[in-house]
């Protein structure tokens, strides 16, 4: 039996911004189901995370401090695209900020992070044929080191909760995924 997706009429009847950065705010008013609603958005422009995979299957993995949470994290290495560049080249220079290697990157995934409050939108990359480059100047509030660890154990970490950075978990289950069927990453 398919399932059924019922699509609720939503009457938009207010937006302001609340805050404008980087990263904005605002406030939105709508009516769905006779009913008024608001839900403040985080505006958040699209973002990469990359796999950097080296020929004999590590993965280079950040760990940082998660100021918002109050915790280090292990993650992908990741940012924001910045304006006018385009995902591919957003995933090369993070790479370079974050880990201080180049390669070549493949398509892997896109997914919205948190879509019931945020708009970002994110491109994931697989990173091969990794290059030690000089490391590039990162942002201002980072301070990261590098993580080399197996895949399979990254995917074991995933599955065992070591690992809570939904990104990173998506990312790497799903290159898993990809990899138990011996295909290749796919064109976004």
């Amino acid at each position: 039996m398919g399932s059924t997706v019922f699509r609720r009429k939503i009457k938009s009847l207010n937006t302001k911004k609340i805050y404008n950065g980087t990263i904005s705010l605002k406030l939105s008013t709508f009516v769905k189901n006779n009913e008024t609603i608001e839900e403040e958005i985080v505006e958040h422009p699209p973002s990469v995370g990359m796999i950097p995979l080296t020929d004999n299957m590590d993965v280079l993995l950040v760990s940082q401090y998660r100021y918002a949470i109050g915790k280090t994290m292990l993650e992908i290495p990741a940012g924001k695209i910045e304006k006018g560049e385009i995902p591919e080249r957003a995933a090369l220079r993070e790479m370079a900020e974050e880990i201080g290697y180049s390669g070549n990157v493949v398509p892997l995934l896109k997914m919205y992070l948190a879509p019931g409050y945020d708009t970002e939108l994110m491109y994931v990359f697989v990173a091969r044929n990794l290059k030690r480059i000089r490391r590039a100047a990162g942002d201002d509030d980072e301070d990261i080191s590098l993580k080399r660890i197996r895949f399979n154990t990254a995917v074991e970490k995933c599955l065992n909760g070591e690992l809570e950075d939904s990104k990173t978990i998506a990312a790497i289950l799903a290159l898993a995924r990809i990899m138990s069927e011996n295909k290749e990453p796919r064109t976004l």
